[in-house]
């Protein structure tokens, strides 16, 4: 049996009276490659920021593997807490003016990209040109290169195939699903690409309304008896 690694309890997240997210139950377990799906504007983005720590809410928890309150924690704790993510940004987030090198080394200059190149499958060509001299996809390459650098617990990667073509986001999909498998990572993926799902998904937790509606084994999800689920699977397929 995994270990629980992230267990929410009835959280409540509002922009200006109106809840993105309310009473949302969730547990993320180790090593488990989790999607989380729903339409646009579901709250998915939102929740992840919760999880990670970088967004705060009005209402409930999010535990730790080590039980603590994300919402409880010293700023040197939030700092580790946040520490132990690596994240893929929707649109990658590269900074314009910086080389590829040196978008990799923000953070760290004496870090070897070698094997994080060979791991995303770009060639060193690409570290001295900068992310507008670059393709979509490679951007997205890059910025899962950056995500899991510092070997992180956790990956974040909030739609990772938006704004690729299909041939492109297979070969995304494939070298996320390789990454997650090596590393035997946790894996949160927000997505409404049921494609990403059916390569790498093992849980899915289906979010309507601010709350999780479905949940279960990605294997399962075709069997639903959910017809919002239904649906969403119909429109997104």
């Amino acid at each position: 049996m995994r270990k629980l690694k992230i267990e929410i309890k009835k959280l409540s997240k509002n922009f200006e009276k109106r809840f993105v997210l309310k009473d949302l139950d969730l547990n993320i377990y180790e090593s488990e490659s989790l999607s989380i799906i729903g339409e646009s504007g579901s709250g998915k983005s939102v929740l992840a920021r919760c999880i990670t720590g970088l967004t705060e809410f009005e209402k409930g928890k999010i535990l730790t593997d080590d039980s603590k309150d994300v919402m409880r924690m010293s700023s040197k704790s939030l700092n580790e807490h946040i520490s132990k993510f690596g994240i893929l940004f929707q649109n990658s987030a590269l900074l314009d003016s910086l080389s590829v090198e040196e978008n990799l080394k923000f953070t760290d200059k004496n870090i070897n990209l070698s094997e994080i190149l060979n791991e995303i499958n770009l060639s060193k060509k690409i570290l001295k040109k900068f992310p507008s001299e670059i393709s979509v996809g490679d951007q997205k390459r890059v910025g899962l290169a950056r995500a899991i650098l510092k070997e992180p617990e956790i990956l974040i990667l909030d739609e990772p195939t938006t704004g690729l073509d299909p041939l492109i986001s297979n070969q995304i999909n494939i070298l996320i699903k390789n990454i997650v498998e090596k590393k035997k990572i946790t894996a949160v993926t927000i997505t409404h690409d049921m494609t990403s799902v059916n390569e790498y998904g093992e849980k899915v937790a289906f979010l309507r309304s601010g709350k999780i509606e479905w949940y279960g084994d990605a294997k399962k999800i075709y069997d639903t008896k959910n017809k919002n689920l239904k649906n969403f699977i119909d429109g997104a397929l």
